[in-house]
Order: C-alpha cells, then structure tokens, then sequence
C-alpha cells in the first residue's frame, strides 16, 4: 500500500497507510512548504527574514522548527548552520530565492559572502517569540524535510497509527513493531539509475542521504555545489561525495548527513559519535570507495552491498 504526491521540491511516497491518513501527510507538508519555504516570499520563514533584526512572533510551526535548527547549530558548533540565507547572495547574482534546479546558469551564486554573525539568533522562550541578527538570514532547507517528517511520524504513532513509513525524496522515517523490519534502497552517487546498496533497519528509524555530487554549476571552469561550510563561506571540500546516516530520528540523521559532507569521514565520525554513539553512517569517498560506520546497538541490522557497485 503507497500514496505518493509532490512537495518542498521532491516527491514523497507514503507506505502503509490508509488513504485518508497518507493524505493527512499530503496536507501537512503543503502547510510545511507554505510556512518554511524561503522560496515562497509568503511564506512565515520569508517574512522573518524580512525584518532585519526585528522581534518576531511565529507560529508554533515555525517556532519549533527554528529552535531545532538552533540546537543543532550549537550542538555542531556551527557546522550544520542553517543562518547562511543571506551570506550566500552576492552581487554578482539575482539573489538565491530560487531553487538551483529552477536558476539559469548565469544566475547561479559565484561565490559565498562570508558568515560572521557571533550569535546569529536569539530565541525568547517565555515569549515564544524570534530575533535574528541584522545581517543574519534563517535557510531551513538543511532540516525542515527531515524534521517536519520526523513531527508528521511522531503524531501518527502517537494518535494509534502503528505501522508506516514516509520517504520524502530519500529523506525516510520508519515506524513500527519491535518484529517489524524494512528495507531500504541507497542510491548510487555515479548513476542515479542504479542502487548503490540495500540495508535492512529497525522500526523507528530515520534514514538521511546528502550528496554534493546532484545539485552542480560551473563558474570560470570551477565545480560549485550546494553543501556550504560556514567556517570558510565555500562549497565543502572533504573526500566525501555522498553520505547516508542512520539513527533513531531523522532529524539527527539530516544534520549529520551534512555535517560529514563538511568534514569528511574522519572528524565527521568524532563529531557525530560524540552526540550520538548510536548513529551509524555509510558514505561513497569522491574516488568511489565505501566506508560503513557499524554499531552493535545502531539500526542497521543488515548490509547488502557488493563493490562492484562502484
């Protein structure tokens, strides 16, 4: 049983799950999209951006998720940094209000204004309200697929749907009984048309892939992506070309897809098992090698994976 529909720029596939409840999905991630999108200048995410250092009270929706993205932000120490919305406008450009696949080539960023902001957002929780800094602009493309994902599973289980699982352009979340078991396709970062490997996960998983090797333009014979590090205003320059984490909640799995991505598999691996030492990774290196990070206690309960993959 599937239910599929188009969303935040990506196509969701729901599995499962009744028809009325697939479409309870459908509808809150139409009202995602309308809150958080920086694409939409209606949006509420837009319209805070807009205020240039001004107190602003959101929506639950918008509150909850900028407050993630701020946990994570700190909890990285600024390598997931979704405060890069208007460091990576230039001159040169008609401003990054567009998604990639939608800007011509002579629009596309030339380079990334550097980020400088020393505490970009302050969060008044008695007031429930937002205040960014004046030169700082929120971007939650990085988290708001995962973690409004992550919400919509939370309140299914939560109000009795015992079984699912919601794939929102690779971006998976799984629920279910202890027994229950799914298996999950990796895409192939070399060609799209083919699988990289398949795993087999526990129930209450979240499955994130992050790849610098799709969203690409050239600028003076020079290969930019979209995966910046705020700590150098560039694209990420690790060996990484794709990076898949698995864990408990698909939020965590988003951000430290990232945050390997920046840092390459090494000092990815310390930062993430320092928070969660549970989290399991596989990523393909820019030569076309496979590194898998296993955990005894972690999701993953199966690989299948042949290296003539690559």
């Amino acid at each position: 049983m599937s239910y599929s529909f188009k969303a935040m720029n990506t196509t969701f596939n729901v599995y499962q799950l009744e028809t009325p409840v697939s479409q309870k999905v459908e509808s809150w991630c139409y009202l995602v999209e309308e809150t958080l999108s920086r694409f939409l200048p209606t949006s509420e995410l837009s319209q805070l951006n807009s205020l240039n250092g001004r107190l602003f009270l959101p929506s639950k929706m918008l509150y909850e998720a900028v407050k993630t993205a701020s946990y994570y932000y700190n909890e990285t120490n600024g390598i997931f940094n979704p405060f890069l919305y208007h460091s990576i406008q230039t001159i040169q450009t008609l401003g990054y209000d567009q998604s990639f696949e939608q800007l011509p080539n002579n629009q596309l960023p030339q380079e990334v204004a550097a980020f400088d902001a020393v505490n970009p957002i302050m969060i008044h929780k008695g007031m429930r309200s937002i205040q960014l800094a004046s030169n700082v602009g929120l971007d939650l493309g990085g988290i708001a697929k995962g973690w409004s994902i992550q919400q919509m599973a939370n309140q299914l289980k939560k109000k009795g749907t015992s079984l699912g699982a919601i794939d929102g352009g690779g971006d998976i979340v799984t629920w279910g009984p202890a027994s229950k078991h799914w298996s999950i396709a990796l895409s192939h970062p070399f060609d799209l048309s083919k699988n990289l490997m398949s795993i087999k996960v526990k129930s209450n998983s979240g499955i994130a892939t992050s790849s610098v090797g799709r969203r690409l333009w050239k600028v003076n014979g020079h290969t930019h992506h979209h995966i910046i590090d705020g700590r150098i205003s560039k694209p990420s320059s690790s060996e990484l070309l794709q990076a898949t984490v698995v864990s408990e909640d698909l939020t965590v799995s988003e951000v430290y897809a990232k945050c390997m991505l920046i840092l390459g598999w090494d000092a990815g691996l310390r930062l993430a098992k320092m928070h969660h030492p549970s989290l399991e990774v596989i990523a393909v290196t820019k030569e076309g090698k496979v590194l898998i990070e296993k955990n005894a206690k972690g999701q993953v309960y199966h690989y299948g994976y042949s290296p003539r993959a690559i």
